[in-house]
């Protein structure tokens, strides 16, 4: 569609020569807005549908034709009667449905405009000849072939912005919000192929299409984003709405959401080039250079690297380091080759008059950002690469937008969304931006790990975890007699698993791991506001635990949270101690550390939930404590320096509620052990949707309150005493079992 376009034009790069897929081109429809009062209608409604004919005319595809404003159906014509299109009243959005359906009710609807469908299936019309591109996805393609391709599809993107809504909307849930895309300087598609197919899943996606001799103001393109947010959020006041901007369509994103503060916005900013608000941003030597006489502009490799990060990263990146040097060298050559050629090829569309008007639109563009993000309201959720640019501007939007929150890949140097590893939905759900309500709903808004999002929890935590403690389960069946393995839960009623809190909760990750491998149960943990909440004007490095703990389904813990889970019959784990069971003093190895109420007990009476008890051991062993967290705050001078730090940090219980010593995870000083092996044991679940009736009772509620508690210190006596016939308890013979048998090493028998 464009210069730097869709997935089977794409530059080579690692991520993309790697993929299993053999096409990313999906299906997107025009989408239109009418523009804002005093905006030319030419920058948003192509004059003539052919004109998309003319530029689609790499892809397969089927145009329709369809009822315009002012018009009558039988004045209305199928564009290409060869195609065999019906003729369609199109709707506000399709959600997935045949295009050749006419919506029921369409007079409240004033979007019509022009639909073309990319459809791998379809044919061409008459005149028209088509021509497969067949790329290899082994990264041996010809870079003469890109330079050729290249060259027909900027001949054919001209015409004004376009709005292009994603089609193939098959698992996404209702009420979805609107996600619009909002393109970099000079390109329109490359980084959304990688995620668009995961994102509509969640969204509805549209993304705005910018041809690159384009000449539209920053202006007339914030009225066109601007027109789009408005008119939407006036037929979807209920929803939010998302706007993701990379580099230049991020400064977009900033001035829209400083103009609407009213309206309720997400921003999602990749890469926001605010640093080209300085005087000269180009390199040193090109704006010389750019005085010289002849058609192509020096600055034409700042800008492609602005786009799709710094060529020789590029090139460093697809040469596969497995190879032997010498392969090594001719896979460099050839990368390099293809790279310079496709930005060689740029040329044809930057022109220097072009390039020229590019790069101030940019600065223009970066002034009006920085200058507006004090005004910005919205929700704010931004990813930095490590580039040299961006050292000092993670500080600068933090101190304009407080409130924002983000991560900073520092070793990522290319494009952000063209690395590998980087999935821009699973960040999206993990560090719970995605709603799709004016707030976060803990219940509805959450959706359950991908096989993908399972796998990378696999590699980045759990199988780490099994290696290195190898851990072994056990229940307790209702006559009393203990069985290897985990218990079957089922979904008849809300579970409550209560557990000892091990030291600073080493072992959460392998329960939840445990139920999502063995049962595909996805247990929602209550954990401490640090795992589970940034904090305003945090930028994370990289994705992290927390991260992987809150995409798995971890919410803060609150009374509130627990009521709602339970409500909705979730299997939910709590840590009654909560912090100050997890950071132990001398001597309080595997001592529960409960507050005096017992609140989750009679939430659970309440729903009807099944308790079940369940105990662990090996995690207090880990760290040997020298000094205790009241030893080292009791120290002159470093004692209260901790002590300010602690009392900074986010808390999950407040004094008043029965643990006076809540505290803070500050203080303690320890050496690692060994990793000594976990265990755990589930006790007989208790069942209270009988003792509905005694919900007030509080003798009740606290004889079941001491039941759990009781039924925990017992299977942590138990696993105490049976571990000492465990013959791989410790770390050095398990893994030399492990390692030579290639399989788990036995253990007790119960």
């Amino acid at each position: 569609m464009d210069a730097i376009g869709h997935g089977f034009l794409l530059l080579p790069h690692t991520s993309l020569l790697r993929s299993k897929q053999p096409n990313t081109l999906r299906k997107f429809a025009e989408f239109n807005y009418p523009p804002l009062p005093g905006l030319s209608n030419r920058r948003t409604v192509p004059k003539c549908p052919k004109r998309l004919q003319m530029t689609l005319g790499m892809a397969n595809f089927s145009s329709i034709d369809i009822p315009r404003k002012g018009k009558s159906n039988n004045e209305t014509r199928t564009l290409k009667d060869s195609f065999g299109k019906p003729k369609l009243q199109r709707g506000a959005s399709h959600e997935g449905k045949d295009l050749t359906e006419a919506p029921a009710d369409s007079s409240k609807h004033s979007r019509d405009a022009p639909v073309v469908t990319l459809d791998k299936s379809a044919t061409v019309g008459p005149g028209m000849h088509h021509k497969k591109t067949s790329l290899s996805w082994s990264g041996k393609h010809s870079g003469q072939l890109v330079w050729k391709e290249l060259q027909e599809l900027v001949k054919r993107d001209t015409g004004p912005p376009s709005w292009y809504c994603y089609e193939d909307a098959g698992s996404r849930p209702e009420n979805a919000p609107l996600f619009f895309c909002l393109p970099d300087i000079i390109s329109n598609g490359l980084s959304l192929a990688l995620h668009q197919e995961k994102l509509a899943r969640l969204f509805e996606v549209r993304r705005l299409h910018v041809p690159v001799t384009d000449e539209s103001s920053n202006e007339d393109l914030i009225s066109i984003i601007e027109g789009a947010v408005r008119e939407e959020s006036s037929l979807r006041k209920d929803r939010p709405i998302y706007l993701m901007g990379e580099g230049y369509g991020a400064l977009l994103a900033i001035s829209v959401a400083a103009r609407n503060p009213e309206i309720d916005l997400v921003l999602v900013l990749v890469d926001p080039a605010t640093w080209c608000d300085k005087s000269s941003i180009l390199p040193p030597g090109v704006d010389v250079l750019d005085a010289a006489p002849g058609p192509v502009s020096s600055s034409i490799p700042f800008l492609f690297s602005m786009s799709i990060g710094d060529p020789l990263t590029i090139v460093k990146a697809i040469v596969d380091p497995s190879l032997p040097r010498l392969e090594k060298s001719q896979q460099f050559m050839v990368a390099l080759r293809d790279v310079l050629q496709v930005i060689a090829t740029a040329s044809v569309v930057l022109s220097r008059d072009v390039a020229r008007r590019k790069v101030n639109q940019l600065q223009m563009a970066a002034h009006k950002a920085v200058f507006d993000m004090k005004n910005v309201k919205a929700d704010v959720f931004v990813l930095y690469s490590g580039k040299p640019q961006n050292q000092n501007e993670a500080e600068r939007l933090r101190q304009s937008i407080p409130s924002g929150t983000g991560r900073i890949f520092k070793d990522r140097r290319g494009a952000l969304l063209l690395e590998d590893g980087i999935e821009l939905a699973s960040l999206i759900k993990a560090t719970h931006m995605y709603r799709r309500a004016k707030l976060r709903n803990i219940v509805t808004d959450y959706v359950p790990p991908t096989d993908e999002e399972k796998e990378c929890f696999r590699k980045a935590h759990l199988n780490l975890m099994k290696q290195l403690f190898s851990p072994v389960y056990f229940h307790a069946k209702g006559d009393g007699s203990v069985k290897r393995g985990l218990p079957k839960l089922t979904k008849e009623r809300p579970i409550l698993l209560v557990c000892n809190h091990t030291f600073v909760g080493f072992d959460l990750g392998v329960i939840i791991g445990s139920f999502m491998d063995d049962q595909d149960v996805f247990i929602r943990a209550l954990a401490h506001p640090l795992l589970t909440i940034d904090q305003p004007g945090e930028l994370m490095v990289d994705s992290s635990l927390p991260d992987l703990a809150r995409l798995l389904g971890s919410v803060p813990v609150s009374g509130s949270n627990l009521y709602k889970l339970l409500a909705a019959k979730e299997t939910v784990f709590l840590l009654p101690g909560g912090m100050r069971e997890a950071v132990k003093r001398r001597g309080e190895s595997y001592k529960l550390i409960w507050p005096a109420k017992p609140e989750f007990v009679r939430t659970a009476i309440r729903h009807g939930a099944v308790i079940i008890p369940m105990a662990a051991v090996g995690g207090d062993e880990f760290i040997k404590i020298i000094a205790d967290q009241h030893q080292i705050l009791n120290l002159p001078v470093i004692g209260d320096q901790l002590q300010r730090m602690g009392d900074q940090m986010p808390r999950a219980r407040s004094p008043k509620e029965g643990v006076p010593e809540e505290g803070h995870m500050l203080g303690t000083v320890g050496i690692p052990t060994p990793p000594p092996r976990m265990y755990f044991i589930y006790q007989k679940p208790i069942y209270t949707h009988e003792l509905r009736d005694s919900l007030n009772d509080k003798e009740t509620v606290s004889a079941l309150y001491q039941q759990v508690k009781s039924e925990i210190e017992t299977g942590i006596s138990y696993l105490l005493k049976k571990r000492e016939e465990d013959p791989y308890q410790y770390f050095v013979p398990r893994v030399l079992y492990e390692k030579s048998w290639d399989k788990q090493a036995p253990t007790f028998k119960p």
